[in-house]
């Protein structure tokens, strides 16, 4: 296929300036989550960090049925507008407080929260948009170009923020960060969403009740979600523990800003795949791609140096972008365009409700029992919630380009 057709979804409009604005966020994203981890680990502790990303995450938990309901409601892309907003307002807060040296911990923790209402609204409004902006035989090319953008991006983000943490302070990224999120509220403002037909809007627990339904309806999307949920949890040890490691043995941010930038090449590698890949079993294959982001978690446990670990990252990276992208291409041609907000945030809630918890629980579980023992556990549980999801015959049931009928309200 020439280049051209692989692009074509970038010659519609709207997706082009979705595709605008998820790759400006992006950079000043990839900066800040480099800049973040090591603002706090410059005043406290691995623990300390994961209480930061446990209670954005939890928040974000909290916040996202709702963002489901909201997004199913309202256009779309005014819910992302409101997002970018208050992420932004979050970001530029921390960045005052990092590089004025005020507020501790705490007010981390605090404006990060605040954050995490921002982010709990992005995933259930962006995944009814994708479908809104681009023609349905793009779909799949649009889903992977959201992911390639970020991935591409991604590969200088954390280079970037780690020099910037090096040379000054993690405060500057941070700022960065919040500036993108003006750009990136005015560029989804312009996006045209076709209006809904005028209908008589149920109460919000009608809505949520109708979202849940939908979701429990399809054995492959609810049981899917669970165990991605417990894979997920231990996930948390890479997350958390990664950046102390690199800390404590590996140099600091510099190698693991190397080991971030590996992974978002081997992403970058990952979208183009996904752009092309066309498997028979799209589900199977979205499980067995997700089961490469276990090597990061496997090089740390095995005390590798840093140039393993990167290219663990690298192959991590690879899995992802396909995982992703076959995951939310097979749940748009599933789910009813009205519930797909809603159902999403269903999938992102169970997906990701258990992760504070990891956060929360890996720095102490590390304290208690040692580093790598932490991190075997972490494996484990992993590669257990995969091989669960795939032993279930409605993950199977699901081919390519076929959709199984719409199922009755459970």
């Amino acid at each position: 296929m020439p280049l051209s057709e692989r692009l074509g979804a970038l010659r519609e409009r709207d997706f082009r300036l979705l595709f605008a604005g998820t790759m400006i966020t992006t950079v000043g994203d990839r900066l800040a989550s480099i800049a973040l981890a090591f603002a706090v680990l410059d005043i406290a502790s691995a623990t300390a960090l994961g209480i930061v990303f446990a209670v954005r995450q939890g928040v974000q938990a909290l916040v996202v049925v709702a963002g489901g309901v909201l997004s199913d409601r309202l256009p779309r892309n005014l819910v992302l507008v409101g997002a970018s907003l208050v992420q932004g307002a979050a970001q530029a807060a921390t960045a005052a407080c990092v590089l004025a040296g005020v507020g501790g911990v705490w007010a981390i923790v605090l404006l990060q929260a605040v954050y995490g209402i921002g982010l709990g609204l992005v995933l259930p409004a962006e995944v009814g948009l994708v479908p809104q902006t681009v023609s349905p035989d793009r779909l799949q090319q649009a889903n992977a170009l959201q992911g390639l953008t970020r991935n591409i991006v991604g590969v200088l983000g954390p280079a970037a923020g780690g020099a910037i943490v090096v040379a000054g302070s993690p405060g500057i990224a941070l700022a960065v960060d919040a500036a993108s999120f003006l750009v990136c509220a005015e560029l989804l403002r312009r996006i045209r969403v076709a209006p809904r037909e005028e209908t008589k809007t149920p109460g919000f627990a009608a809505e949520l009740r109708e979202g849940w339904q939908e979701f429990t309806s399809r054995t492959w999307l609810w049981a899917s979600v669970v165990f991605f949920g417990i894979g997920n949890l231990a996930f948390a040890g890479w997350i958390v523990l990664g950046p102390a490691i690199a800390d404590d043995r590996l140099g600091g941010a510099g190698p693991w800003a190397t080991i971030l930038t590996a992974g978002g090449l081997g992403a970058i590698l990952g979208g183009v795949l996904a752009m092309r890949v066309r498997p028979r079993r799209p589900l199977v294959a979205c499980v067995l791609a997700a089961t490469l982001i276990s090597l990061q978690t496997l090089s740390l446990a095995l005390g590798a140096p840093t140039w393993v670990i990167a290219g663990a990252a690298f192959m991590g990276g690879i899995g992802i972008a396909v995982h992703l992208t076959l995951w939310f291409t097979t749940f748009q041609r599933q789910v009813p365009e009205r519930a797909q907000s809603r159902v999403a945030s269903y999938d992102t809630l169970g997906s990701f409700v258990l992760m504070p918890l990891g956060m929360a629980l890996v720095g102490p579980l590390a304290d208690a029992i040692g580093l790598t023992e932490t991190l075997w556990i972490c494996l484990v549980v992993m590669w257990t919630s995969w091989a669960a999801i795939l032993v279930l015959p409605s993950v199977w049931a699901i081919r390519r380009d076929e959709p199984l009928p719409a199922p009755s309200p459970a």
